[in-house]
């Protein structure tokens, strides 16, 4: 028998951003929205959720995460649910779990070493199968990521590809495709990605072409370089199926930020050239990676594997990078966010602390642990963020991984668990109505992301839903309490079951999705 939930007295905004909320009833049978309508009479053995003084809403999708293996260790992905995302969209930035070969498998397997998940599937179909044993409480999509790609036909190295490895890659992209990947992403400041010449993606953009899959990319440069970087990401699109999905949006860097209408010009220019392009943001300003990346060459074309080995084992290197590290004038303004009990502090803080200074702080993080250093850096304007997130055409990612309520799997930057209640409020003070900014959280990236029959509220939709006080909806997680649940969330339905209620996570019922 399909069980039923009926949710009363809530105003409906349907995610299509046409229309205002609307008093009325939604009845869920099963996984699927079976009514929508004023005064509905509960049927026999349902349960009713009172949702008077509440907005209900389509399920939120998170456009851009990183949750790839930290659904098989925190399944019950708290700091998502509990703002009432309910679809991630993982594989970005050019990493995904998929495709794995004996080139890539041992170096995925240290990247992801922390959540203890044996890499044992090979493509998106294995990979599924595997995640669905973990029963995640949300729903997740995968994008194919090109570093993963890349490395599993040619490994980490800066080595020139055939025309045997193209075809192979193109091969295993078109296989990940064939199997429900929405499309491909990059990740173009990373290893290997940046070895990737424009004639390799432009190659990788014709399967592309021929599947109508997405290309979503985090660009090459997004600061000094941030023009050029785009002007690549349209050209590469439209040699493909001419849908471009830009990643965390931003100028970085004060000196890029006024940069910001040469961006917004050359977006609306190629859409105006009949290429669709939009974006994903989180509302922050301060934005995280790997502490690595501030690292100088050799070290910025080397996977974090290797920077840790190396640091380890030259001291002569260490000298030359603390060196280099010293003489620069930012470590007031880089926030460490997952580096044992240095978490929260500013690397200057931190160094004095500790009597060092922050370039030796930095190398003495680097060689316990490269790969799972993070920090947070503040490098974007505010007035950038703000007129980024209301345009027609971003959506709001997370940029982070699904986290326990707990430490256990590492501290994350605020926006893991306070992302959508601030983008929420950030486009509300800006004077959006409530049916765009839901729209722009709900339905958009389903359509991005060709999310069938997610997004909307409609009979026939699964029943994917959040229930809110829209007054009360608000983050409380910062740097110094990252792993706060936001406020004013009620219940979070996941495929018609009740997945969060009273901050608690009660289901598992969340699905690998495919893109159609």
């Amino acid at each position: 028998m399909m069980s039923a939930l009926l949710i009363k007295n809530g105003m409906v905004c349907d995610g299509s951003g046409c229309k205002p909320p609307f008093r009325a009833d939604v009845l869920v049978s099963g996984d699927r929205i079976a009514a929508i309508a004023p005064d509905l009479s509960p049927p026999p053995a349902v349960r009713v959720i009172n949702a008077q003084d509440h907005l209900v809403v389509p399920g939120l999708i998170d456009a851009h995460a990183h949750s790839d293996l930290s659904l098989f260790a925190a399944p019950d992905a708290f700091g998502k649910i509990s703002q009432g995302i309910t679809t991630e969209i993982n594989g970005n930035c050019g990493l995904s779990p998929f495709p794995v070969t004996d080139r890539n498998r041992s170096h995925l397997q240290s990247v992801w070493k922390k959540y203890g998940v044996p890499i044992v599937w090979n493509d998106y179909d294995s990979f599924a199968d595997a995640l669905a044993y973990a029963k995640p409480s949300v729903n997740t999509a995968y994008l194919c990521g090109h570093n993963t790609l890349r490395a599993a036909v040619m490994g980490y190295e800066d080595t020139p590809l055939s025309p045997q490895n193209m075809e192979e890659m193109r091969s295993l992209l078109r296989s990940a495709i064939g199997q429900g990947a929405p499309g491909l992403s990059t990740g173009l400041l990373y290893v290997p990605g940046k070895f990737a010449s424009y004639r390799e993606l432009a190659d990788l953009m014709f399967v592309l072409k021929e599947t109508d899959a997405l290309y979503a990319t985090h660009l090459r440069n997004e600061g000094d370089d941030l023009e050029n970087a785009l002007d690549e990401a349209v050209s590469l699109a439209a040699c493909g199926s001419g849908r471009l999905h830009i990643s965390h949006l931003k100028t970085a860097r004060r000196e890029n930020w006024h940069k910001l209408d040469s961006v917004l010009a050359r977006i609306a220019s190629a859409q105006k050239n009949g290429l669709s392009v939009t974006a994903d943001r989180y509302p922050y300003i301060y934005s995280q990676t790997n502490l690595s990346v501030i690292l100088p060459p050799p070290f910025d074309s080397m996977p974090d594997k290797d920077i840790q080995v190396r640091l380890n084992e030259d001291a002569c290197a260490c000298t030359r990078v603390i060196k280099y590290l010293d003489t620069q004038d930012r470590w007031d303004r880089v926030i460490l966010t997952s580096a044992g009990s240095h978490t929260g502090k500013t690397v200057a803080a931190a160094a004095s602390e500790c009597h060092l200074s922050p370039g030796e702080l930095i190398v003495d993080l680097l060689k316990k642990d490269s790969p799972g250093t993070m920090a947070a850096f503040d490098g974007m304007s505010a007035d950038n963020m703000r007129r980024i997130l209301a345009l027609d055409t971003v959506c709001c990612g997370t940029d982070e991984t699904a986290r326990p309520a707990d430490a256990s799997l590492g501290v994350s930057h605020p926006r893991a668990f306070g992302s959508f209640p601030e983008f929420f409020n950030v486009c509300h003070r800006a004077g959006l109505p409530v049916e765009r900014i839901i729209s722009k959280m709900t339905s958009l990236p389903a359509r991005i992301f060709r999310l069938e029959k997610r997004g909307l509220i409609r009979a026939g939709y699964y029943a994917d839903l959040l229930v809110f006080q829209p007054e009360r909806y608000a983050s409380r997680a910062t740097f110094a309490q990252p792993h706060t649940p936001a406020d004013g969330v009620r219940a979070v339905i996941v495929n018609g079951s009740v997945a969060y209620e009273d901050g608690v996570v009660c289901a598992g019922n969340g699905r690998v999705l495919r893109s159609v």
